[in-house]
C-alpha cells in the first residue's frame, strides 16, 4: 500500500528542511562590513537611538534584530533572526505556486528556492534584502488572494500591512508598490471591485507608515534614505540607456553565477515555458519582475549594483520556473513510470552544483564561487570579516585588557560583532586625522593598532608610523590581510 503524505504535512517537512539549510553553520562565513552595522545599530536600539539605519533606508531589520538582545553570540542571533523572516516569504511561495497553479508547482518552488545559491547565500546575513525579498513574495501571494476575493477585510489589511512592512525594511521597495493593482488587472474579473479593494489595501498600508514616517521624520530626523537612494540611481533618460548597456550583462552574470549555469539555463526554459502558456498567473508574476529588473538596470549605478539587490527578484523567477516545471510534469502523467523516473533523475542532476554550493557554505565559505565583487566583498577583500574574528577571538581567549584601535568604523563594528560582551578588549575607532592628533598621548602610543592592507597603507605613509608587527592574518587568497601591530615611538 502506498502511503499518501497530506499537502500540509509535506509543506512542514518542506518548511523544517528549509530551516535546517538556513540555520547550520549560521556563522561559518565572518560577519561583513554592512552585516557588522546592523548588528551595531541594533544594539544601539538598546541605547534608545533606534534611527540610525533609517538613514540607509532601511529600519526594519535592525529593529527585529534589536529583539533578540544583540549581544551574546551577536553574529548568529542576528542572522537567525534574518531567517525567522524570511520563513515568511518562503512559506508564501510554497503557498502562492500551490494555490494558484498546483500542490506540484509548490513543491517545486520550494525545492528550487531551498537549493538556489542566489537565496541561500543571502538569506543566511543580516541584510535588509532579505527582508525586502520576504515582503516582496508575501506581497505577491497577499494581493493574489485578494483579487481572487476582493471583499474580504483581513486580506486588505494583510496587504497594506506588508506594504508598509516591505517600505521600511528597504526603501528600493518602492517598485513593488504596484503589485496590488497588477494583480486586481491580471487575476481580477470584476476589475473595479479588486481595483478598489487595491485602493483600500494601499489605505490601510499608508495610516501603518505614516506614524513611523512622522517619528522619522521629526524625532529621528531622518531623510529616510531618500538622499541615499538618488545619490545611487538616476533619472536622466542618457544615464539610464547607458547605464542598462553597462548594468545588463553585470546582472547576467549574477543570475548565472549565483543560479549556477546548471540551473539558470533549464530555468530560463522554464520561465519561457511558463510565460508562453499566456496564462493570468503568468502574467500576474512577470509584469512586476519585468518592471522591477528593468527598473534596477537602467536606474542603478553600475559602481552600486550589488548582487543581492536583486535579490528580491528571485522569488519571482522562480515561482515561473516550478510553473514551467510542473506544467511540464502534468503532462508526463500518462507516461511509463520508468521515462517519468528517467526524467526526475536527469533533472535532479542539474541540481547538483547547487547542492555543492549549499555544502560548500557550510564547510569551506572562503571557496565559494561568487561572482566578483561579491568575492572581493565577502571574502577577499577589505569589507569582508575575515580577520577581524581571529583578532577578536585571540584576545577575547587571553583575557587580556587592552585596546585595539581601528583606522575605520567598520573595523570597529566588526569587532565589536566577535567580542563577548564580558570581553576586557576594547574596540576602538579613531579616523587618521584624529589619530595624528593623539599621537603625543602616551595612552593611545600603547594601544594596539589594527591595519587593514592594503587599504590603510596610505593613511599610515601619511601619518608617518612606525609600527611593530604582533599578529598578521591573511584573507582568503592573499589579497588583503589585518596586521595588530604595536606603534614604536
Amino acid at each position: 500500500m502506498v502511503v499518501k503524505l497530506k499537502p500540509r504535512f509535506t509543506y512542514l517537512i518542506t518548511i523544517w528542511i528549509y530551516w535546517w539549510t538556513r540555520l547550520r553553520n549560521l556563522d561559518e562565513l565572518p560577519i561583513f562590513l554592512d552585516e557588522a552595522a546592523h548588528i551595531w545599530w541594533a544594539r544601539l536600539v538598546w541605547e534608545w537611538q533606534p534611527f540610525h539605519a533609517a538613514s540607509d533606508g532601511r529600519l526594519f531589520n535592525v529593529i527585529w534584530a534589536s529583539m533578540f538582545w544583540p549581544f551574546n553570540g551577536s553574529v548568529w542571533i542576528s542572522r537567525a533572526a534574518t531567517v525567522f523572516i524570511t520563513t515568511i516569504g518562503f512559506s508564501a511561495i510554497l503557498a502562492f505556486a500551490q494555490r494558484f497553479h498546483s500542490k506540484e508547482a509548490g513543491i517545486i518552488a520550494g525545492f528550487i528556492y531551498i537549493l538556489v545559491p542566489y537565496a541561500l547565500f543571502f538569506e543566511r546575513m543580516q541584510l535588509p534584502d532579505p527582508y525586502a525579498a520576504t515582503f516582496t513574495m508575501l506581497l505577491l501571494w497577499s494581493s493574489a488572494q485578494l483579487a481572487v476575493a476582493p471583499h474580504q477585510n483581513k486580506l486588505k489589511f494583510l496587504v497594506g500591512l506588508t506594504l508598509a512592512a516591505g517600505m521600511v525594511s528597504k526603501i528600493t521597495y518602492l517598485i513593488f508598490l504596484p503589485i496590488p493593482i497588477i494583480a486586481g488587472l491580471t487575476l481580477g474579473h470584476a476589475r473595479s471591485t479588486q481595483l478598489r479593494a487595491a485602493l483600500h489595501s494601499y489605505m490601510v498600508g499608508a495610516l501603518l507608515l505614516l506614524p513611523v514616517v512622522a517619528i522619522l521624520k521629526f524625532v529621528g530626523h531622518s531623510d529616510m534614505g531618500l538622499d541615499l537612494l538618488l545619490k545611487k540611481t538616476t533619472n536622466d533618460i542618457s544615464e539610464m540607456l547607458t547605464q542598462v548597456r553597462f548594468s545588463t550583462p553585470i546582472v547576467w552574470r549574477y543570475f548565472t553565477t549565483l543560479f549556477t549555469p546548471w540551473l539558470w539555463w533549464p530555468g530560463l526554459l522554464a520561465i519561457v515555458i511558463a510565460i508562453w502558456q499566456k496564462t493570468r498567473l503568468s502574467s500576474y508574476i512577470a509584469i512586476p519582475t519585468l518592471i522591477g529588473l528593468l527598473s534596477l538596470i537602467a536606474k542603478s549605478n553600475p559602481g552600486f549594483l550589488e548582487a543581492r539587490f536583486a535579490l528580491p527578484h528571485v522569488p519571482h523567477l522562480i515561482v515561473l520556473m516550478s510553473i514551467g516545471i510542473a506544467s511540464i510534469w502534468l503532462k508526463l502523467r500518462s507516461w511509463n513510470s520508468n521515462i517519468k523516473a528517467i526524467v526526475l533523475t536527469i533533472s535532479l542532476i542539474f541540481t547538483y552544483q547547487s547542492a555543492q554550493f549549499m555544502w560548500t557554505t557550510w564547510t569551506e565559505p572562503d571557496k565559494l564561487v561568487l561572482p566578483e565583487r561579491d568575492q572581493w566583498e565577502y571574502i577577499t577583500g577589505w569589507p569582508s570579516g575575515y580577520g577581524f574574528r581571529d583578532i577578536a577571538h585571540y584576545y577575547d581567549n587571553n583575557n587580556d585588557d587592552i585596546t585595539l584601535v581601528t583606522l575605520d568604523l567598520g573595523g570597529q563594528q566588526r569587532l565589536a560583532a566577535y567580542l563577548s560582551p564580558e570581553s576586557s578588549v576594547t574596540p576602538l575607532w579613531k579616523p587618521p586625522d584624529k589619530f595624528m592628533i593623539d599621537l603625543s598621548n602616551t595612552a593611545t602610543t600603547d594601544n594596539l593598532l589594527i591595519v587593514d592592507i592594503p587599504k590603510d597603507n596610505g593613511s599610515i605613509d601619511a601619518l608617518g608610523l612606525n609600527l611593530l608587527p604582533v599578529l598578521e592574518y591573511s584573507r582568503p587568497g592573499d589579497l588583503s590581510k589585518l596586521i595588530v601591530a604595536k606603534i614604536v615611538q
